[in-house]
């Protein structure tokens, strides 16, 4: 498939297309019936666009000088081709189809258009598409642009534009923004927003057609309209939809007392403007984040290569970071990996060493070990593996590793340090106490038992 985007001459110019005396336009809600277009939020586009193009309708009957029809105006099924012939029966000047827009990877977000390829209906096609992506970007919508696409037989691509154009009419694709956007979900979240984009719509034709209305109090037949797609009206230089050249990732600074991280991509494509960018945390298991390229604008002749962008990391583990750019046509390329390495993970790790060091040994269980040949206990300081050494059968256990002799003075020299002779006390009067805790336990339960069973006896 072959694919352009077209870039905005700033002067001014007249309308190309002549429609006569009698200016007729017909209104297409896109799918309908079992075609129900994309379902990726809580209602589906074929209802959406019905609602839009009920609301375009009525505001353009509103206009003087103008004939509107409608392809349907209930959910039944309806063909490419029918809705074609159905605008060509009734004298159409131009086809509007309405839609609502999904991306595939669902991270896509804004407007855009589609228009037909060659002369004369692209340039139709062209000069109506700035009009009507100026009314969207006034409100506030992400401009994706002026598109199209061909078959690699160099029929259109799309269905609509293909069979109008057999049939001589000028057909667009107006995608309003997209249901699986986080960024458009403002735009569509009430009816009400979807007639408001259905009068937009109107507007935009009025604007492009120079349409007077007394009811509305409003006259656009002033309006000028952007230079066509080529002033010599021939078909524009096409190129392949490939992904990007080039999408490098670099670490420039990281804050290592708060985590603050920031990378510079560096990207290029030679045939499209890059639309967006997104990262990924995980090494590009998955995305996030996805933001417009600095400098975008749909009518750029070219882009800036670079971009900085900002992350705050957690300190406690490495990251991969990973970035991907999109183009214009959704074409993407991934980076390289960088590994993000704080040095606070590094002095985590030596106060734990640190203190492992300091501590070792020191709740150990020596191992019991009897003594032979009258062997003499350790001296002070070293770990005893006697088991009279434990406490347990010293008499200054209970004493807290203090004994006396006959004369009545201290005997330690032998003994166990008084703190893990201590901890060896408060290890056991536990154990009691657990134990003793268990049995009240079991008892209690033993006799609450035995009530339950006289009770059941009772009924």
């Amino acid at each position: 498939m072959l694919s352009f985007s077209a870039p905005v001459f700033s002067h001014a110019a007249p309308r190309i297309q002549d429609t006569g005396e009698e200016l007729v336009v017909v209104i297409d809600p896109g799918h309908g019936g079992e075609n129900e277009g994309t379902d990726t939020s809580a209602i589906l586009e074929k209802y959406r666009t019905l609602i839009t193009a009920q609301a375009m309708y009525e505001e353009l009957l509103k206009y003087e000088g103008i004939t509107v029809y409608m392809t349907r105006t209930e959910d039944v099924d309806m063909s490419l081709r029918e809705r074609a012939e159905f605008a060509a029966s009734v004298g159409a000047d131009y086809l509007f189809s309405l839609h609502y827009n999904a991306s595939e990877e669902h991270a896509m977000y804004g407007t855009e258009i589609w228009i037909p390829s060659t002369a004369p209906y692209i340039d139709y096609g062209y000069q109506f598409a700035e009009v009507w992506l100026g009314e969207m970007s006034a409100m506030g919508l992400h401009n994706r642009g002026v598109k199209t696409k061909i078959k690699d037989n160099g029929d259109e691509y799309y269905g609509v534009i293909r069979e109008g154009k057999k049939l001589g009419i000028t057909t667009v694709i107006l995608e309003h923004c997209h249901l699986d956007a986080e960024q458009d979900a403002s735009f569509f979240d009430t009816e009400e927003k979807e007639r408001n984009f259905g009068k937009a719509d109107a507007t935009a034709v009025a604007k492009y057609f120079g349409l007077k209305s007394t009811v509305l109090g409003v006259d656009y037949s002033g309006t000028e309209l952007v230079q066509a797609s080529l002033p010599d009206l021939g078909i524009p230089p096409m190129s392949f939809s490939t992904a990007p050249e080039t999408c490098e990732l670099e670490l420039t600074e990281q804050n290592e007392e708060n985590g603050e991280v920031t990378f510079l991509i560096n990207a290029s494509d030679s045939n499209e403007l890059l639309e967006y960018y997104e990262y990924s945390l995980d090494g590009g298991e998955s995305w996030q984040g996805i933001t417009t390229w600095p400098g975008y604008a749909h009518n750029a002749v070219k882009n800036q290569e670079s971009a900085e962008f900002y992350l705050t990391l957690p300190r406690e583990k490495d990251t991969e970071v990973r970035v991907r750019v999109y183009n214009a046509y959704d074409q993407k390329t991934e980076s390289n990996t960088v590994n993000v390495h704080f040095e606070y993970q590094d002095e985590l790790a030596a106060a734990a060493l640190e203190w492992e060091e300091a501590h070792s040994g020191e709740a150990e269980i020596p191992q019991t070990d009897s003594l032979e040949n009258g062997e003499s206990h350790p001296s002070d300081g070293e770990v005893t593996t006697a088991a009279d050494d434990m406490g347990i059968f010293d008499d200054s256990f209970y004493g807290f590793g203090v004994s006396e002799n006959a004369a009545g003075q201290e005997n330690t020299g032998n003994t166990q340090p008084d703190k893990m002779r201590n901890d060896r006390l408060l290890i056991l009067l536990a154990i009691g106490v657990g134990t003793v805790a268990t049995l009240v336990v079991i008892f209690l339960s033993l006799k609450k038992e035995k009530k339950v069973k006289k009770r059941n006896r009772r009924k």
